[in-house]
Order: structure tokens, then sequence, then C-alpha cells
């Protein structure tokens, strides 16, 4: 029980990580500091992959124990101090998942909100006027380009927000 305490522990600091890099891409975001976005969105790449890794672990040290058991399931099935243990941990593993969901899904309404207002400025080839002044330049190229910029971040952040799903992690504590 003592591995499988630690496997959470870990696994809830894995989380809180995932869920404050989200937060500074909302930030990111909210105060149009587009600039970042990629660094922002490979950064909550890497915790998403470091959450996987530990999700796999918990998996496999899980199923030591026995097969398909979940988190509740220990915690009705332990003595001692394992059930109140495993209850906290079933607590702030879901209050970080459902944190987690709500953050990836407001990420993804901004970020299309961003592309459509990126749609809606482009111009047709030829006429300068509103994409010049969507990016304050009097030359089409760069102000292209810049559009360009911008709708590559937004989508990045899209992308990064439909690959947050945690499968494993939802039925373990279901």
């Amino acid at each position: 029980m003592d591995r499988i305490n630690a496997i959470l522990e870990r696994e809830g600091e894995v989380l809180e990580i995932l869920l404050f890099k989200l937060v500074e891409t909302r930030l990111l975001l909210e105060n149009d500091e587009l600039r970042f976005l990629s660094r922002s969105t490979r950064e909550v790449e890497r915790a998403r992959t470091r959450a996987r890794e530990i999700d796999l672990m918990r998996a496999t040290t899980v199923s030591q124990h026995r097969p398909g058991v979940t988190l509740r399931d220990l915690a009705t099935e332990s003595t001692g101090p394992w059930p109140g243990i495993f209850r906290d941990h079933h607590d702030v593993l879901t209050s970080l998942v459902a944190e987690i969901e709500v953050t990836a899904h407001q990420n993804s309404g901004a970020a299309r909100l961003g592309l459509e207002a990126l749609q809606r400025a482009k111009v047709p080839a030829g006429t300068a006027e509103p994409a010049d002044a969507l990016e304050g330049t009097g030359n089409h190229g760069d102000a292209e380009l810049a559009r360009l910029a911008r709708g590559a971040a937004f989508e990045s952040v899209l992308g990064t927000a439909s690959r947050l799903r945690m499968p494993d992690l939802l039925d373990f504590l279901r």
C-alpha cells in the first residue's frame, strides 16, 4: 500500500503541474500574449506526457494488487489508515481532473474565438486595409505573416487541449 500511496501522491503533483501549465496558457490567451503560446503548449505537452507516464506506473502497480480495482475499491478493501488516505487521494485527484478539463475547455474556447476573429479579419489578396489594421502595420506581407503565426498559436492550443484525455485515470477514479 505504501508504493500505491507514493505513486498517487506523485500523480497528484504531476496533475497539479499540468493544471498550472494550462492556467498559464489561459492567462496568455486572455492577455493576448500569443508570442509565448507555442512555448506554453510545449510545456503543457511535457506535463501531459509526465502525467501519462505516472498513470501507466500507477495502473501497473495497482493491477499487481488486483486487476481492474478502482481507488474506491482500494479504500473499501483496505484496513488501518489506508481507507482515509485513499479517499483523500480520490478527492484530490478527482478535483484536479475536473479543473484540468474545465481549464482545457476554456483554453479551447478562447483559441476558437481567436481563430474566428482571424478569419473575420482575413482580407482577399490585393486589399490591405483590414489586415494591416489588425496588425498595425502598413505592410500587407508582414500583416499576413503575423496573422498566420497567430493562427498557428491558436491551433497549437486546440491540438494540445484535444490530447488531454485521461480515460485510464477516470476509470480508476469512478
